[in-house]
């Protein structure tokens, strides 16, 4: 199997060590179907943190144009995005975990969703 390699940059930023170094990233796009599932999550979380940004557009102009006293609520804002974005993207990858579970730890799963999890 052919060593996959994580550029130092990508369109001019910088992607951290923990990111380039990190083994299930590796794994994953090792395999097409790896791939595959994070293209999905890239997408579906970029999507669902433009529908935040879309959706509170008025907000954003308005902090924007006022400087620094809508500062705290742009930057809410963007935390409200990357919330709406990891969301998203956990959940692809979830629903494509699932899908490559056989069919019978599907259904037991299904049948008791709370067995095996870690309870704090």
């Amino acid at each position: 199997m052919a060593k996959t390699k994580i550029p130092r940059k990508i369109a001019g930023y910088k992607v951290p060590n923990s990111i380039r170094k990190n083994s299930i990233l590796r794994t994953l796009l090792a395999s097409p179907t790896g791939r595959d599932i994070l293209g999905k999550a890239l997408i579906a979380g970029a999507g669902a943190a433009a529908a935040v940004l879309v959706e509170d557009h008025d907000d954003i102009a308005d902090a924007a144009e006022s400087g620094k006293r809508k500062g705290a609520k742009t930057l809410g804002l963007i935390g409200q995005a990357f919330h709406s974005a990891t969301d998203a993207a956990v959940e692809v990858v979830r629903d494509a975990a699932s899908a490559a579970l056989p069919k019978k730890i599907r259904k037991r799963a299904e049948e008791n969703p709370r067995k095996g999890v870690a309870v704090h």
